[in-house]
């Protein structure tokens, strides 16, 4: 009324001034409101370093595999980490570790002061020996559906991907390679994978059946 110029009125019960309520009414509602969508604005999602070492070059690759099968799964590291935040790879066949590419914990190199070529050396010495897995792995080779844990640090079975990812991995997708195999991605950031990242890999899954069981037959 002040900066309106309007004069005050004394009688409550007048129009003006149940106007004067009804306008502060609505003002409430909307500093309510704009404070609502405040409080709920979705945080940005958390981004670490991963906790272990790089391997050098275009990663491990089983030695066993022909070279047209090499170039496969080095293909596929290579389109995953380009172009999604795929920041480790690791592909299992019939309980043998196939391939690894990315970042790997510290205890692959044989511990903090080791290094990519350790844990290249270590995984090319166990080369015909079984990878361990655990129950969320061993589920989707037996179900034949991936898996999104999109927020890791949440879920109490992520002790099982420690063996070959980085302890602090913060999303990881989990997609059957036929129902011999499974292929297990880890992101340094919290849903790091997209629904077109995880359908993405669920097609390059498949692929790298295809070839690895034709190899196997072959």
């Amino acid at each position: 009324r002040i900066l309106s110029g309007v004069a005050p009125v004394a009688d409550a019960s007048s129009a003006q001034s149940r106007a004067d309520v009804l306008c502060l009414g609505m003002a409430g509602c909307l500093v309510l409101t704009g404070l609502q969508w405040l409080a709920v604005k979705q945080k940005p999602p958390t981004k670490v370093v991963l906790e272990g070492v790089s391997l050098p070059g275009a990663g491990y690759v089983s030695h066993s595999l022909p070279e047209s099968t090499k170039k496969e799964l080095r293909w596929v590291w290579d389109a995953l980490r380009s172009a999604t935040m795929c920041k480790s790879l690791l592909v299992v066949y019939r309980g043998k570790r196939v391939a690894q590419f990315g970042t790997v914990p510290f205890a692959m190199a044989g511990g903090k002061r080791g290094s990519g070529d350790d844990a290249m050396a270590a995984m090319a010495n166990s080369d015909d020996s079984q990878i361990p897995l655990g129950p969320i792995t061993d589920r989707c080779i037996q179900t034949g559906s991936g898996n999104y844990l999109a927020n890791l640090i949440l879920f109490p079975g992520r002790v099982e991907f420690e063996n070959y990812l980085p302890r602090n991995t913060m999303a990881v997708v989990v997609m059957p390679v036929g129902n011999e195999g499974v292929l297990v991605a880890g992101s340094d950031t919290q849903r790091g994978f997209t629904p077109a990242d995880q359908a993405w890999l669920s097609v390059l899954a498949e692929k790298l059946d295809a070839s690895l069981s034709g190899e196997e037959r072959a």
